[in-house]
């Protein structure tokens, strides 16, 4: 993929995931990473931080991993790219602007922000 591709690419991603996310989600979301029981994963999903988190917190995860699922298959099927690509781009993107103070996956595991 060129390079100018992949910036469009995780420009229409990140527009369209965001988006994607109902406000509920999105504010329920900020506050599970506020308490570090979620955290973003290198593959560009969701992951749990702390495995005894609360259920609401995993069907929270559950929910958001199938909407983002769904819409890096919807991008990578309009590119001709792989949906694991699509999610790896974004993922690159989201722990890069990760709010300080959150979790996000390294190569050696859990760091925060």
């Amino acid at each position: 993929m060129k390079n100018n591709d992949a910036i469009k690419l995780l420009a229409a991603l990140t527009f369209c995931l965001w988006f994607a996310i109902t406000p509920v989600n999105a504010a329920d979301l900020g506050q599970a990473k506020a308490a570090g029981l979620v955290g973003e994963l290198m593959n560009g999903y969701l992951g749990l931080v702390d495995g005894n988190a609360p259920a609401d917190v995993k069907a929270l995860v559950d929910s958001i991993n199938a909407q983002r699922r769904a819409e890096y298959q919807r991008i990578a099927a309009k590119n001709g790219v792989p949906a694991e690509e699509v999610a790896k781009l974004t993922a690159q993107k989201v722990i890069g602007q990760a709010a300080g103070g959150h979790f996000v996956q390294t190569p050696s595991g859990w760091k925060r922000r």
